[in-house]
């Protein structure tokens, strides 16, 4: 093996770091807002039959191929049947893109953070972080170049250095993540909130589905190339379908517990649930700001943001870094240095046309009636994991065959996959279409006869 690469050092650390990758902002920022905009409770019961039906199987196709071939996505693809490693090439793309803007939101969380710490009491945290965010051009690109230099300083000691912040990190988010639900279902009127979650039976259309499955992709990095890799540094004496479902209710557990922390102060403290992406950074900061306890709840709540956008930020770049040291050939320090000062350069446009009165500035960048930091965002979520969700699950089922897939899963001593049978139909067939309906809903819920029958 490439001593550029190196391998999990225990089965426990590659769960740690594959859950601290699914466990990010897709679970506090993204979940609860879709949640809010999507009928809480059943945006909820969608989710998890997605995450089991959809996202744990392609998960262990993933691992598997990583672990069987024991290289980063291109190569991967490549070794198993020559001419395929196109596909992992659409795989390593989406993380790059992906880290441009990701890097963005994590800088936003950590400012937020130290404006909760360093501020006293009755400053107004909205119009302190919103207003230099929104209006500043260059301070929230500093602020990003700090959020990617963390993820430099963990990345450049290999799969080590991701162990050990994994180790730290993931058990310290659980920990204060709970301390956070525990102060926000105890508030007065918090029992509104929980009810959203967990009893709630209005606001769900046809759109909920497909709004689920594009969570479930988003949160668990399902077809980002992050599971190819990691599983390429995964041991044999590993149980890949154990694995993929501990990773798998981590992740679910995360959202949740986001949700529980959320919604009650929302609900308590008179918000509302459905003000959809700018819950985290205009509704929350608003909510602590006037709660009991505010300033040390608003400061962990967004520590647990900024430690969640890094162990996803640290999984992207190692995804892209495994394509560079595979097949450039580069080093691992000149991997990750280029990357990274990569993803700092291409975050400024990003960054700036979120701005006011700066060259990026706008809302229709090339006529697609959206901002670059925007258009980012839709073309990794929208087309490009999708289609690699959606060519892996072809690829496994189809041409590298499910048998050759469970024989790799089984090669683990001592260990049969009683679900074999299962997992090989969702991949063939239920899979790829529950992946087209995200590709195309886009699409027909244009048309006017679906958005009378089915979305209203």
């Amino acid at each position: 093996m490439n001593d550029n690469r190196g391998n999990w050092k225990s089965s426990m650390g590659f769960v740690l770091a594959t859950a601290g990758s699914a466990i990010g902002v897709g679970n506090l920022w993204r979940f609860p807002y879709l949640m809010g905009e999507n009928g809480g409770f059943w945006f909820l019961l969608c989710y998890l039959a997605i995450i089991i039906l959809l996202g744990v199987p392609v998960m262990l196709g993933e691992i598997t191929i990583g672990r069987y071939t024991q290289k980063s996505p291109v190569e991967a693809y490549s070794k198993i049947q020559k001419g395929s490693g196109f596909i992992g090439v659409i795989a390593v793309f989406a993380p790059f893109l992906l880290m441009t803007y990701y890097g963005i939101v994590g800088g936003w969380a950590l400012r937020y953070m130290f404006a909760f710490i360093f501020h006293g009491a009755g400053v107004d945290f909205v119009s302190l972080v919103g207003g230099s965010l929104a209006a500043g051009a260059w301070q929230p690109v500093l602020w990003t170049f700090l959020f990617v230099g963390l993820t430099w300083f963990i990345c450049i000691f290999g799969t080590s250095g991701i162990e050990k912040a994994s180790k730290v990190m993931m058990p310290l988010f659980f920990v204060v993540l709970m301390l956070v639900v525990i102060r926000s279902v105890t508030l007065p009127g918090a029992g509104e909130g929980l009810k959203f979650m967990f009893a709630n039976s209005e606001g769900f259309t046809i759109r909920t589905i497909p709004m689920a499955l594009g969570q479930a992709f988003f949160s668990m990095s399902l077809a980002s190339g992050v599971l190819i890799t990691f599983g390429s540094y995964l041991k044999k004496d590993a149980k890949m379908p154990k694995t993929a479902m501990t990773i798998a209710g981590l992740d679910t557990l995360a959202a949740v517990l986001a949700g529980m922390a959320i919604f009650p102060a929302v609900f308590a403290m008179g918000g509302s649930p459905g003000e959809g992406t700018g819950l985290a950074f205009t509704t929350l900061p608003a909510t602590f700001e006037h709660m009991p306890m505010g300033r040390v709840i608003g400061a962990a709540f967004f520590l647990l943001l900024s430690m969640a956008a890094l162990t996803s930020s640290i999984s992207l770049t190692e995804a892209c870094c495994s394509f560079t040291i595979d097949t450039l050939k580069w080093k691992r320090k000149t991997s990750v240095t280029g990357l990274c000062v990569a993803f700092c350069l291409l975050s400024i446009p990003n960054s700036m046309s979120l701005a006011e009165g700066t060259v990026f500035s706008g809302n229709n960048f090339l006529g697609t009636g959206k901002s670059i930091f925007q258009l980012m965002d839709y073309i990794t979520g929208n087309i490009l994991l999708p289609v690699s969700g959606l060519l892996m699950c072809i690829f496994i089922g189809w041409f590298w065959k499910p048998k050759s897939a469970i024989d790799e899963i089984e090669s683990t001593p001592g260990y049969v996959f009683k679900q074999k049978a299962a997992w090989s139909w969702i991949i063939k067939f239920l899979a790829p279409i529950l992946i087209l309906i995200v590709l195309i809903f886009p699409f027909i819920e244009f048309i006017p006869i679906f958005n009378k029958y089915l979305l209203k």
